[in-house]
């Protein structure tokens, strides 16, 4: 990266991806961030969310009862 960018501390201890890096590194919604502390920095690993269409290629069987909730957990997850 460039240049430096910040971002402000919030109540809750909350806080905003600039859209800079947001842009760069193709930050969605539902995306992970996973946070570690090196020394005296803190690393920031964004961990993609898959899209629902990954499914399309396991086959579910009829008979099988099914939570749509829970196959798009676990296909965010990697479980599958």
């Amino acid at each position: 990266m460039d240049s430096v960018v910040s971002s402000k501390i919030y109540k809750g201890f909350q806080t905003v991806i600039p859209s800079k890096i947001r842009d760069q590194i193709d930050i969605h919604i539902e995306d992970t961030l996973k946070w570690r502390v090196e020394k005296d920095m803190i690393i920031v690993e964004v961990e993609k969310q898959r899209p629902l269409s990954d499914l399309a290629d396991f086959a579910i069987s009829l008979d099988e009862k099914t939570d749509v909730v829970d196959l798009k957990r676990k296909s965010g997850r990697g479980e599958f």
